[in-house]
């Protein structure tokens, strides 16, 4: 069995676009696909996704009270009260903000008001980024990391040895943009808010600008966040967030981006009018309110579980992200031993592949429903030793 992400190795120089295997190339899978399903919800552990298991830190009673009052009027169109609201807890200029249905869609926006001469993305990466470009006709090259990441013992400990660093190994031009996720989706690795705004600011003096998906910051207390680096006279920054994963809520799509006065501006009118409704607005403005959240609770059943399946032989890579990512070297038996195991017993499972890695069959990213019910995880896992 292999204990190190070997795959962080493959295809280094010129930005390993050799390695990657693109999502459109197989099924596409976020997971969560759950309509196919002939058991009820409630018969169903859902640890393919990265949702808040715990729910929403707000009371859904309220919630729906309060959309219930604005249903019969069309909401404000640009969303600017909104973005008001959530840019003074964020301590961010409202006109920086962007709140959007989820941040899928604001991906999609992003790529078609910036136009990035290139897309470089650290991997592994969501797959809607490579998706996104693909779309838009921007060319989108991979970088691996510098050195394998083990999964016992300690991780990379700076962003240079997980190949954020890449002067001196990409010849970096004006008019391209890097994609950073931080934490790592799916490895759950953290960079330091001081590295990655250095990071900005060498690319920035080159023309070239930096998006962050801090999509699971909030887990993070925020520690590592460059929200606050955020203004109208660096357009080479941009900060995504989600506010699905970490409100519970995945059905009501919401997120923000930030970044300069114009990207935002622009963005927002390729959105178009009314493109965040009365409950998504609500969900936002409570979310803030209630900010911040305790997610001990979370951190401290991820690391039982982390623990319990490291002791059965499945290496967990060390992370701080609400999930977890495990190597199985299942190889391509994985996708038989999903469904015909895990599925089977109404546990849905999520595999690597599709966040770009050719050996992503060895892994998965368990999000973090599996850990309200973590005897269970731990019982199938021991049954396939």
């Amino acid at each position: 069995m292999r204990h190190r992400f070997s795959f962080l190795l493959e295809g280094v120089g010129g930005g390993g676009v050799g390695m990657y295997r693109s999502p459109e190339d197989g099924n596409w899978d976020h997971g969560g696909d759950l309509p196919r399903s002939e058991r009820s919800r409630n018969e169903i552990l859902d640890a393919s996704t990265t949702v808040n298991p715990f729910g929403p830190p707000f009371s859904l009673d309220d919630m729906i009270r309060q959309a219930g009052e604005r249903w019969a009027f069309y909401p404000d169109p640009w969303s600017r009260e909104l973005a008001r609201e959530i840019s003074g807890c964020l301590h961010i200029p409202s006109d920086c903000l962007l709140p959007g249905p989820g941040a899928t869609s604001l991906i999609y926006r992003w790529m078609e008001v910036v136009r990035p001469r290139r897309l470089i993305l650290f991997e592994p990466v969501f797959s809607e980024y490579p998706r996104a470009a693909r779309l838009y006709d921007v060319p989108c090259h991979f970088v691996a990391g510098r050195v394998p990441l083990p999964f016992s013992g300690e991780p990379p400990s700076t962003a240079s040895q997980w190949g954020v660093d890449i002067f001196s190994r990409y010849p970096v031009e004006a008019g391209d943009w890097f994609v950073v996720v931080n934490p790592v989706n799916p490895t759950g690795q953290s960079f330091r808010a001081i590295e990655l705004e250095e990071l900005s600011n060498r690319l920035a003096q080159r023309g070239a600008g930096l998006l962050v998906d801090e999509s699971f910051q909030d887990f993070l207390g925020n520690r590592d966040s460059l929200l606050l680096r955020i203004n109208d006279n660096n357009p080479f920054l941009a900060v995504l967030r989600s506010l699905t994963k970490v409100t519970g809520l995945p059905g009501i799509r919401t997120g923000w981006l930030a970044g300069d006065r114009e990207m935002v501006e622009k963005t927002g009118k390729s959105l178009g009018p009314w493109a965040v409704g009365a409950l998504e607005s609500v969900v936002m403005e409570q979310y803030y309110r209630s900010f911040p959240s305790d997610f001990s609770r979370i951190k401290m059943a991820r690391d039982r579980l982390s623990s319990s399946l490291s002791a059965q032989g499945y290496p967990v890579a060390p992370g701080e992200a609400p999930f977890l990512f495990l190597y199985t070297g299942w190889g391509m038996e994985a996708f038989r031993i999903r469904d015909d195991i895990f599925h089977k017993k109404g546990v849905f499972l999520r595999v690597a592949d599709g966040f770009g890695p050719v050996s992503g069959f060895d892994y998965l990213r368990l999000g973090f429903e599996a850990f309200s019910k973590p005897q269970l995880i731990e019982e199938l896992f021991l049954d396939l030793i």
